[in-house]
């Protein structure tokens, strides 16, 4: 039996701080094989360096795993990378608990693990899910002093595979972190049903890190832990934060019915693609307690949404957003503006179309975040706009050369008008102080909520 300590490295919480899944997760895996687990979770540490390094001192750890959620904020163009975080919490780990080996895994680290492995001092990185390799070799470290298969290449990364069956697992260990803090100041708790995504988004990391292949939980299980959160910390808001929680239809479906069968008094929020979706689905999830969704739009123009890879066009978003407002579904739209293609023209008709729908809020992201290993990125090495070894750690954007100049101060001006479009990029229409306020008054779900839809005169 070892002394483990998960560090959780997430410190971002606008607008909301995120409980970090993947660190519980890997820390329910190896508690369930015997070993004393502890996470310790950056995201509400004023001084993280100062505090993990007390943490590290009164724990004296064994093992350490490292999970790096997030690469950088990903909002050009006042983007922010966050390896200098990475290497000084890797640095206090030396110096405070120079013999425990040291993993780390993560969405971010397995996007670009032999950067990440160079760049930062670890024995091992896990690259995917990595429950089951970190527990196999925990237990080796434990019984013969270290790890004994031959797991890792010879830059020490492991790449495990898939986990086949979701249900074999364990829940989340969401004990190990201040869950009533995360709800109190996030207004709600993430659930995960599935893993991997069968859509082509030309841009998106879901089937580089999940798979193409979708991999569902037991709607039962999944609502077990709906019942579990609420009788342990009195949470009744949750978001589903599959990359698509409308896909498997009848997955999506039999969820909600298990809710209803059980009447579980709960409200929440979930992604939602347009592509798939059903009047009939949108009733069962509004009388299960849904209060809302944002919808992975990208855009609202029929021949940029075919260069993006989505499955719909902008006939079904009109549909989409009907039933929202049939069903008084509050929703978001999150666009992406400058993809391959793109022009004035097919940005004005995007901005036109989304104002026709009404939404309650719009989060406009400017540029195309560069990622190995995905359609966008071989787009932009065949256009001779970067190398493969040019995407990497540090950000790299896609922006249509059509539309390079002036976009940033066009978007200025029109979230300035439009108070619903959010632009994170420039910061516009993202009061942190206002943002506070509302979640002391107990208002729960997500922040965009409490926008009001802008009437347009050019509707539809």
């Amino acid at each position: 039996m070892k002394r483990i300590l998960i560090i959780a490295a997430n410190q971002e919480r606008m607008p909301d701080p995120i409980p970090p899944i993947g660190a519980t997760y890997i820390a329910a895996a190896v508690r369930q094989r015997g070993h004393i687990t502890k996470i310790f979770d950056a995201c509400f540490s004023a001084d993280y360096q100062a505090d993990l390094a007390a943490t590290i001192e009164a724990y004296d750890p064994e093992i350490i795993g490292l999970s790096i959620r997030n690469v950088d904020n990903v909002a050009f163009p006042n983007v922010t990378c966050y390896l200098e975080r990475y290497a000084n919490i890797v640095r206090v780990c030396r110096e405070r608990a120079a013999s425990a080996p040291l993993f780390i895994g993560g969405s971010a680290f397995s996007l670009f693990p032999e950067e990440f492995v160079e760049k930062l001092d670890v024995d091992y990185g896990i690259v995917g899910e990595g429950e089951n390799a970190f527990c196999t070799m925990v237990d080796e470290i434990d019984q013969h002093g270290r790890v004994i298969g031959d797991y890792a290449d010879e830059a020490g990364v492991v790449f495990p595979g898939k986990v086949a069956n979701l249900d074999a697992g364990v829940n989340p260990a969401l004990d190990l972190l201040d869950i009533d803090r995360y709800f109190a100041e996030g207004g709600s708790i993430n659930i995960q049903t599935k893993r991997g995504c069968v859509y082509k988004c030309i841009y998106c990391t879901y089937p580089v890190l999940e798979g193409t292949k979708v991999r569902t939980r037991e709607p039962g299980l999944v609502v077990d832990q709906l019942e579990q959160v609420q009788r342990d910390h009195a949470v009744d808001f949750f978001f589903f934060v599959d990359n698509v929680f409308n896909y498997p239809l009848r997955h999506a479906e039999e969820i909600c019915e298990e809710i209803l069968r059980r009447e579980l008094s709960i409200r929440w929020t979930a992604y939602i693609s347009p592509a798939g979706c059903t009047r009939e689905l949108f009733a069962l999830m509004k009388r299960s307690g849904c209060q809302s969704m944002d919808l992975g739009t990208d855009t609202v123009s029929n021949s940029q949404l075919e260069r993006m890879g989505k499955s719909f066009d902008v006939q079904k978003v009109y549909d989409v957003t009907d039933w929202c407002h049939e069903f008084e579904l509050k929703f978001s739209h999150s666009l992406i503006f400058g993809g391959p293609g793109e022009t004035w023209e097919t940005v004005k008709e995007t901005v036109h179309n989304t104002l026709a729908t009404r939404a309650n809020a719009v989060i406009a992201m400017l540029g195309v975040r560069l990622y190995r290993d995905t359609p966008m990125a071989q787009i932009a090495i065949d256009a001779g706009v970067t190398t493969r070894d040019q995407i990497g750690i540090a950000p790299l954007f896609y922006i249509s050369e059509e539309i390079q100049d002036g976009m940033v101060e066009y978007f200025a001006d029109l979230s300035a008008t439009y108070k619903n479009w959010i632009v994170p990029g420039i910061g516009k229409n993202m009061n942190e102080r206002f943002f506070k306020r509302v979640r002391a008054r107990g208002v729960k779900g997500p922040l965009w909520e409490l926008f009001d839809a802008v009437d347009y005169e050019g509707v539809r």
